[in-house]
Formats: structure tokens, C-alpha cells, sequence
């Protein structure tokens, strides 16, 4: 999770200006003021970076950064029993 987490954390901060400071991984998409363009635009950055598609479910504003991490890791190493979060 360090790494996926740090290379989120700069996304956020560099494509959608949010201090890393104000980053934390309890912290839903929408608190850091993502609106449903922001996170279409989240979805192609990461797809774009890592290779893999973000389910719809971990892109809404009350998921949080570490169920996006938690995500990216289980699409990474090819698992795909994850469960959406509610």
C-alpha cells in the first residue's frame, strides 16, 4: 500500500491541487472536494498510470483513498475477489 498510496497522494495534489498535507486515507474522495468530473478524470489519470481500470464503485465520493489503494493493489496483483465498498 506505501507505494500505490504515495503515487495517489500525488495525483491528487498534482492534477486536482490538493495539498499533500490535506491527504489522508481516511478521507473520502468527496471530502477532498472531488466532484463526478474530478473523478471521471481521477479514473483515466489512474488508468493511465497504472494499467488498470477502477471499478465505478471505488470512484464515487464516499469512497475513501485507502479503499482506492486497497483497490488498485487487488487489480494489480490480478485477485478479483474484492468487494465493492458500500
Amino acid at each position: 500500500m506505501p507505494d500505490t498510496y504515495d503515487t495517489i497522494q500525488s495525483i491528487l495534489n498534482s492534477a486536482f491541487r490538493i495539498p499533500e498535507d490535506e491527504i489522508a486515507p481516511d478521507l473520502t474522495l468527496g471530502q477532498l472536494d472531488l466532484d463526478s468530473l474530478a473523478l471521471a478524470e481521477l479514473v483515466l489519470i489512474v488508468h493511465e498510470h497504472f494499467g488498470v481500470k477502477i471499478d465505478s464503485a471505488y470512484a464515487s465520493r464516499s469512497t475513501t483513498v485507502a479503499q482506492v489503494v486497497d483497490h488498485l493493489d487487488t487489480l494489480r496483483s490480478g485477485d478479483t475477489g474484492a468487494v465493492a465498498p458500500s
